[in-house]
Order: C-alpha cells, then sequence, then structure tokens
C-alpha cells in the first residue's frame, strides 16, 4: 500500500502541476483500457534440410493479426487465437489505448518490481504475465489488469505420433492388407494365406479377428468404399459387395477377367477393363452398366498395378478424384497420375479426365513405391510407401511424405511433416486411413500409429 500511495502522491503533483496549463484539464475517476494490440513478433522453428540436418529458420510476423479480448469484469487481457509456436515474447511492442491520466506495468509474479511507465514506443518482456495499472485523472481512482499471451507449446504444421499400443497379433502376418473406417471403427481387411480376414479395433482398443466369405481369388487392394457399402473385385472378374466387412454378396453383373475397382464417389463406382476406364452405376432394375470415361490422352498411360485414388472436396464446392498408380513399362521411372474435376457446371458423368504427363522440366514427380498409400489431408494429396520398386530408384521404406499442392501434378517431399521416425525401414505390408477426427492410422507389420496435424487441435474461440 505504501508503494500505491507513493506513485498515487508523484502523479497528483504531477497533475496539479498541470494547472498553469492553458488547456482546461477536466478531473474524473475514469480509468479503463480501451484496446490492446501488439506490433510485430519474432519467432525461431526448426527443420531438416536437405540433407536431413537440423536448421533454425528466424522470421517475423504480424502480431496485430491476434486479437485481444478484454474482459472488463475479470479485468484480465489475453489472445484467444494462440501465438505461433517458437515465438519470442521478451521484446514486443504494444498499443494500448486507455481513458485515464497514467498507464504502468510490472510482471505480475513478482510484487517487489518497481512499477514502469507505459510506453507504445518501449517493447515489453511478455514472457510472464503482467500488470497494468492505470490511474485516473483526479489520481485517487485506480484499475489493475491483468495482460497475458498465449503461444501454442508445439508446432502447428507439424504431425505428431503416437504409437498405438504393442504390435497387434491379429495384424501380422497378414498379405494385401487395406485398412478403412467401418461405421467409426478402424478396421483393416486383409489376407492370411489363402482367407480374406476382417480385424476390427473396439473403441476401448481392443483387436477382434472375423472370418469373411470372399474368395481366395479377391484383390483386396482394390477395396473401395461408397457411403457405409464396400466394394471389392476379384482376379475372376467378379465383385463383391458387404457394409459389415463380414458377409459379401455376389454382385449380378457379367465376369469381366481382369476387372479391377480402382475408386469411388458417392455417385459412382470406378474400374479398369481391358486397358480402358469406366465409370460403374446400377440401373433403376438394378443391373450394374459401365460407361466408358472420357480421357484426355491415350489409355496406355493408365496404371496397371498398385492403383490408389482420394476424392477431394475442395472450399469452392467442386470435387477432384486423383489417381495414382504404376504401369508395367520398363522406360517408366516414376508413377502416373490421373485426375478428374466436376462442379455444378460440369457433372461428374461429363468431366474428362486428365493426365499429368511427367515431362523433363517437372523434377517434382511422385517415385513408384512398395504399398503406395495416397490419402486427402488438409486439403493437400499425401502419398508415402515402401522403398522404391525394383529397378525403379532408391527411395527407402517409409522415408518421407510427399506432399501435392496442386492435386497430384508436382509431389515433394515435405520438410517439416514427417512420418513415425520407428517405422523408417518397415517396408512390409503398410495401410492407412483418416478418421472423422483428423487422425491419420497407419499399419505397418503389426504395428498401428495413429497421427495428427498438431493445428487441427487448436480450438479457435
Amino acid at each position: 500500500m505504501k508503494k500505491y500511495w507513493i506513485l498515487l502522491l508523484a502523479i497528483t503533483s504531477v497533475l496539479a502541476g498541470s494547472c498553469v496549463s492553458d488547456q482546461e484539464v477536466v478531473y474524473n475517476d475514469y480509468c479503463y483500457i480501451q484496446g490492446v494490440t501488439l506490433g510485430s513478433v519474432k519467432r525461431e522453428t526448426h527443420m531438416l534440410d536437405s540433407v536431413g540436418k537440423d536448421t533454425t529458420i528466424r522470421s517475423t510476423y504480424t502480431g496485430s493479426n491476434f486479437g485481444m479480448t478484454i474482459d472488463q469484469r475479470t479485468l484480465l487481457i489475453e489472445n484467444k487465437d494462440s501465438l505461433l509456436y517458437g515465438s519470442n515474447l521478451d521484446a514486443i511492442l504494444v498499443d494500448i489505448t486507455f481513458t485515464g491520466a497514467s498507464l504502468f506495468y510490472r510482471t505480475k509474479e513478482d510484487v517487489d518490481t518497481v512499477w514502469t511507465t507505459y510506453s507504445s514506443a518501449d517493447s515489453m518482456d511478455l514472457r510472464k504475465p503482467i500488470e497494468l495499472m492505470l490511474v485516473s485523472n483526479d489520481g485517487y481512482s485506480t484499475r489493475t489488469y491483468t495482460l497475458k499471451l498465449n503461444v501454442h507449446q508445439v508446432e502447428g504444421d507439424s504431425l505428431y505420433w503416437i504409437k498405438d499400443g504393442d504390435a497387434v497379433p491379429q495384424l501380422q502376418g497378414l498379405s494385401q492388407q487395406q485398412a478403412f473406417m467401418l461405421q467409426g471403427r478402424l478396421a483393416v481387411l486383409a489376407k492370411k494365406g489363402d482367407a480374406v480376414i476382417l480385424v476390427e479395433r473396439s473403441a476401448e482398443g481392443v483387436w477382434n479377428e472375423s472370418a469373411t466369405n470372399l474368395p481366395a481369388e479377391t484383390k483386396v487392394e482394390t477395396l473401395v468404399k461408397q457411403g457405409i457399402a464396400l466394394f471389392v473385385s476379384t482376379t475372376e472378374g467378379d465383385f463383391y459387395f458387404a457394409v459389415d466387412g463380414k458377409t459379401w454378396q455376389k454382385m449380378n453383373v457379367t465376369q469381366y477377367p481382369g476387372f479391377v475397382l480402382t475408386g469411388a464417389t458417392p455417385d459412382y463406382l470406378y474400374a479398369l477393363k481391358d486397358g480402358e476406364l469406366f465409370r460403374c452405376d446400377m440401373n433403376e432394375q438394378g443391373d450394374w452398366i459401365f460407361q466408358l470415361e472420357t480421357l484426355d490422352e491415350s489409355p496406355v498411360y493408365l496404371p496397371s498395378v498398385g492403383i490408389k485414388t482420394v476424392l477431394m472436396e475442395l472450399s469452392d464446392d467442386s470435387r477432384r478424384l486423383v489417381m495414382v498408380g504404376n504401369r508395367s513399362e520398363e522406360s517408366d521411372n516414376t508413377s502416373v497420375v490421373w485426375s478428374k474435376m466436376w462442379d455444378e457446371d460440369i457433372p461428374e458423368g461429363e468431366a474428362a479426365w486428365m493426365f499429368f504427363n511427367q515431362t523433363e522440366e517437372n523434377k517434382c514427380a511422385l517415385p513408384q513405391l512398395e504399398y503406395l498409400n495416397l490419402i486427402q489431408y488438409d486439403d493437400k494429396c499425401m502419398a508415402f510407401g515402401g522403398a522404391s520398386v525394383t529397378g525403379k530408384g532408391t527411395h527407402k521404406a517409409m522415408d518421407a511424405l510427399y506432399i501435392s499442392q496442386d492435386y497430384g501434378i508436382t509431389w515433394n517431399k515435405d520438410s517439416e511433416l514427417h512420418l513415425p521416425k520407428a517405422l523408417k525401414g518397415v517396408n512390409g505390408p503398410i495401410s492407412s486411413v483418416v478418421d472423422d477426427n483428423n487422425v491419420i492410422w497407419i499399419i505397418a507389420n503389426g504395428e498401428v500409429w495413429r497421427g495428427k496435424l498438431n493445428r487441427l487441435d487448436f480450438e479457435r474461440q
């Protein structure tokens, strides 16, 4: 209290001296902070360079983009949207508008700290919460606010990974495994010997194995999902339908040897047959019909093995279907990529497929990888997998995430987003899926990992 009275007496003497001015001063007990705006904020982050060395990146961003909220009841001032990870708070310019005579500040935790007169030209150390004491014009009233800055404690543009318990016995010794979400649960369809099995993870994290009635000729890698329906094709040219993943029904269609399901949208299935790409749909009589798709290039460039597709719903209400895979051509050193886009003006049935030809000028092609995985995440295409297909490169298994922000035209190894380090070199069966909570699930050699982009966990107020 003694310190407060000394401070108030000093302020009162200053106010009294101001009476000699020609400008009339109105004395009142008003004292409240009206606005707080942050200046530029310095930031340090770390990333791996092209040779895998940890590199420090220093940058500056605009603090005023992060609004400060003033609660006049609790006298707390803070930013609801946290500042970026790695922000340096030891010297920040702060613009404070207020009604009153003078404003002083000190570190909140240290009550013995001398009060400092606020100036918008002087930077403030905001690594810890501070107290802002505002004094009214009449020198008799004060109001003390607390100012604190919230900062993300993890890198927003980084993936964090957690191993989901020990290796799962039911997921070991499998082949052709495909991960998918089954009524909100993580599930895997795979081959165990000649049998096709379903392995499901319960809400409590317990894995259960079930037999299916699918034939040994089933090509599990052709599994596609349309709503709650599951479809898969066989080497004999049949395809099957199920909802629970256990009991499958053979579809009433003509058997086409070499028929391969490649993808699905809410309205159509897509399949390769006789080197052509078809759109599959059921008519009013319940019969499946196949319509030849329009391509902007020769069908000889269509993939034939390791085919993956991903449906991307874009912010402008348009949709893209991206198809990636490999050809058997010895001259190919990269994957082939096709894409189809439609919207309200161009319906899906009329949209043509575009082939993204990998020219010499494009140095950012997607390599041919064993166990290729393709997902949509954070509005981007992401691909990863095992080692390079024999004779098609020197990529190591699970060594990088390949990101495409232009829907498959170019692919780059991401310098900030990484796969679990423990999976590097694992070249066994690899499958993945993204659930409704933006969690990426990876199943590799019986191990289960889950990852999430940090900023997708951040709550914006």
